[in-house]
Parts: C-alpha cells; sequence; structure tokens
C-alpha cells in the first residue's frame, strides 16, 4: 500500500491538464538529475552523512505533484518558499549544506549543487520532451522526428 504522501499526490495531480503536468513532471525529473548528480562533500567538521539527504519538491499552483528524497525521509517545503499559480519546483539538501555551497566567514564556499545544476541547465528542455512524450501527448515516432509541439500539424 502507498504511503499517504504519495496517495495524496496521485489525487491533486488529477486536477491539472496533462500538459501542465507533462511539464511539471519534466522539471521534476530535472531537479532530481541535479540533486542525484551533486558530489556533496563530506570532510570535518561536517561529519560523515550530515548534508547526504538531498530532496524535491513539485507543484503545480498549491498543489503538490511530485515528492522525491534520496534517503527516503519525509520532504518538506521550505518555509521560505513562495507559491505561485504556476509551476514551482523545489531541490536541494537540508541546513548545514547552505554553509557549504556559500561558505561562511570561518570557511570558504564548497559550491556542489551549483555545478551540478549548471552541467544539466542545457539539457532542460529534453527533460520536458521526454514527459510530454511519457504523458502521451505526441507519438514516439513524431517525436522521433523532432514534432513534439505540432509544428507540422499547424501546417496543413
Amino acid at each position: 500500500m502507498p504511503a499517504s504522501s504519495q496517495h495524496r499526490v496521485v489525487l491533486n495531480r488529477a486536477a491539472f491538464d496533462a500538459l501542465t503536468l507533462a511539464h511539471a513532471d519534466g522539471l521534476f525529473e530535472l531537479a532530481k538529475s541535479v540533486v542525484d548528480g551533486a558530489t556533496v562533500p563530506d570532510a570535518t567538521p561536517l561529519g560523515l552523512g550530515l548534508i547526504q539527504g538531498g530532496g524535491v519538491l513539485a507543484f503545480v499552483g498549491r498543489k503538490r505533484v511530485g515528492i522525491y528524497s534520496k534517503t527516503g525521509a519525509s520532504v518538506k517545503k521550505p518555509r521560505a518558499a513562495k507559491l505561485s499559480d504556476g509551476i514551482t519546483v523545489i531541490g536541494g539538501y537540508g541546513f548545514p549544506a547552505r554553509f557549504v555551497e556559500t561558505g561562511t566567514v570561518h570557511m570558504a564556499a564548497e559550491p556542489f549543487l551549483t555545478p551540478a545544476l549548471m552541467a544539466k541547465a542545457p539539457d532542460a528542455g529534453l527533460y520536458i520532451k521526454a514527459a510530454v512524450i511519457r504523458h502521451g501527448l505526441v507519438s514516439a515516432n513524431r517525436a522521433a522526428r523532432g514534432d513534439v509541439f505540432g509544428a507540422s500539424r499547424a501546417k496543413r
């Protein structure tokens, strides 16, 4: 039986149109690949595993439509995160990771999430394209021709 949070995600997804969900899913998969691809520094004084728990949340409007955690732990929306009427995807690591990423007055920055994001950013369109195909909004044959957004249909 799925966890209650997963069941809620399925129920919330039914309220949105397929194209919006495909875009949200594509951005969610992109954020997951960034979090999974980040090489987290694990040295003193932080100790083993303190910032290993990355996670991703996806919202359409104010409804959560996706949740992911590297460790399987619960992922909560940061209090400072403001949700819009569109698609919001939040990905990253817990509290101490901020100090490692940006540094402090006592230690130099060791960015690990920003380089992972910059490496994946050029491929963002491919993640969305794959989600559109996965949702069945365009056929695989049409996608193979590169006609994901219906350009050939518009010419007729």
